[in-house]
């Protein structure tokens, strides 16, 4: 479907995973520090939100593309109205990869250390710092086992978001 500006939109949702993190970080601090935003809870979940929407839209758009418009005309010409359309065609078969999305935005806000080095204050800490203060001071079992568990983490979301894409190719009948 024709759309205004699509690529610059496009360009503009994607750019966080294109531009290098350092400079994201700083244009971030920046924008926080001018909305009163730097050193809040706030302010962190906003920058993991700019830092994962681009795996989200590089997902759900993968998905959008190989979907099929005529199901939902043809549930529209059964008489169904377009929330029951949406939510009991539409989303089922695009919720493997609205998943998948967030599966990976989970992923990299889970491992983001650059972006919260920036914003956060004294009483900001979360799990990466943790262990890059750790890791600075001494190495100790606790954050080897930390990261096991994040090693393992990133593993279990590459199987699921596989899961996923099979489950979507065999609802939509795609044959490999």
């Amino acid at each position: 479907r024709y759309m205004p500006y699509k690529g610059i939109i496009m360009a503009t949702l994607i750019s966080p995973m294109i531009v290098p993190l350092i400079i994201s970080g700083v244009a971030i601090f920046f924008f926080m520090a001018k909305a009163g935003l730097a050193a809040t809870h706030t302010g962190i979940v906003l920058a993991h939100i700019i830092l994962g929407t681009p795996f989200v839209v590089i997902t759900v758009t993968a998905t959008l593309s190989g979907f099929d418009h005529s199901v939902t005309r043809a549930a529209a010409s059964l008489g169904s109205n377009p929330v029951n359309t949406f939510m009991k065609i539409t989303l089922p078969l695009i919720l493997p990869g609205v998943i998948s999305g967030a599966l990976f935005a989970f992923v990299t806000s889970f491992d983001e250390v650059v972006i919260v080095l920036f914003l956060a204050g004294l009483d900001n800490t979360t799990i990466p710092i943790q262990m890059w203060t750790g890791l600075r001071e001494q190495l100790s079992p606790t954050i080897l086992s930390v990261a096991t568990c994040l090693i393992l983490l990133s593993t279990l979301v590459l199987v699921a978001a596989e899961l996923l894409r099979r489950r979507s190719e065999r609802i939509r009948g795609i044959n490999r």
